[in-house]
């Protein structure tokens, strides 16, 4: 039985049980190590299983809308595998430790040795680095080399939780400083991340010592407020989960969480917050059709401050504005990153 399926059989049972009973049993398949995350050599939406996610990740598209995304997406999953396989160079693994100690697992690589210019990206939840590949070919033509991290408690990396951008905001600084010392002078770094991914990179631009080399941030799909998107997601079953009610649910969750060793509150995850004192250009962009997200968020992290940009994409869900008009999302995010890194 798959992990959503043992998942979706122990929120079902939530109706029947207390939640004082259900949540240990549920908090680490939720929040623990996300290790069994397949192995799509292109990841996950431009792997074998993409359209799948696609169009479970934007539900409200037509028919016909969404054939045109998953051509979108099958032409650039054909011109990404030519592109991997012509590279002179090839991924690295390379490593970096967080403060408190948690070694983190990256995937570099030098496609423009001559460049001073790095791609830090980060993926969302129970995906891994290998979702960055949807990303990876445009920036190296735009003159980036590439770090593909995986957040910890992800993939090759090491953590008990899931930081759900509060932990991962750190880690993200490490990695910042990992990709300026690698560059060297002239170093110009763009975070970038997808989701939870996203989250984390804009939770790392609050960080006073984010390093100055830090030019710019893309965050697509990212939330303002964790516990405010986990009762959407809860309540909703928008992720496929059978719908239980929310609170007191994460109520307990957030208490366990708090005392367990290497916990924290998930209260603490609040992007928008960060949002409010970064020094770092933003460029917000969001699916309008975003049932797991919803796009009201988008717009209170580009209120959250001055000078945020936000591009909104029509019926569009999840991580998926890229599919749904690629000529104008590449647009707006190269030109946005070109004129700050």
């Amino acid at each position: 039985m798959s992990k959503r399926s043992v998942l979706a059989s122990l929120l079902g049972a939530a109706r029947g049980l207390g939640a004082a009973a259900l949540v240990p049993r549920l908090l680490p398949m939720v929040l623990g190590p996300q290790r069994d995350l397949g192995s799509e050599e292109l990841g996950p939406y431009l792997g074998g299983g993409g359209d799948a996610r696609v169009r479970e990740m934007s539900p409200g598209l037509s028919e016909r809308e969404g054939q045109v995304m998953e051509w979108d997406r099958a032409e650039e999953a054909e011109r990404t595998w030519r592109w991997l396989q012509g590279l002179p160079a090839r991924f690295e693994d390379v490593e970096t430790a967080s403060d408190d100690g948690t070694r983190l697992a990256g995937h570099a690589l030098a496609c423009c040795p001559g460049s001073a210019r790095w791609l830090v990206f980060a993926h969302g939840y129970h995906d891994n680095w290998r979702a960055g590949l949807t990303y990876a070919r445009r920036f190296c033509e735009a003159g980036f080399n590439l770090l593909l991290v995986d957040l910890r408690a992800h993939g090759a990396s090491g953590g008990d939780w899931v930081g759900c951008g509060w932990l991962d905001r750190r880690d993200l600084v490490a990695w910042a400083r990992w990709a300026a010392a690698r560059a060297g002078e002239g170093a110009s770094v763009v975070l970038m991340g997808i989701s939870m991914g996203a989250a984390s990179c804009l939770m790392a631009c609050g960080e006073k010592d984010l390093p100055p080399q830090v030019r710019a941030c893309v965050a697509d799909s990212g939330y303002s407020d964790f516990l405010r998107v986990a009762e959407v997601v809860v309540g909703t079953g928008s992720l496929g989960t059978p719908l239980v009610p929310a609170h007191p649910m994460l109520d307990v969750a957030r208490r366990r969480l708090a005392r367990v060793p290497g916990g924290y509150d998930l209260a603490l995850a609040r992007p928008a917050d960060a949002l409010a004192r970064t020094r770092v250009p933003v460029l917000l962009v969001h699916g309008e059709g975003d049932a797991v997200v919803p796009v009201s968020m988008a717009r209170e992290l580009a209120a959250a401050g001055t000078g945020h940009e936000l591009m909104t994409f029509a019926g569009a869900g999840h991580c998926c504005a890229v599919f749904a008009d690629p000529g104008r999302y590449w647009d707006g995010v190269l030109g946005f990153v070109g004129c700050w890194a």
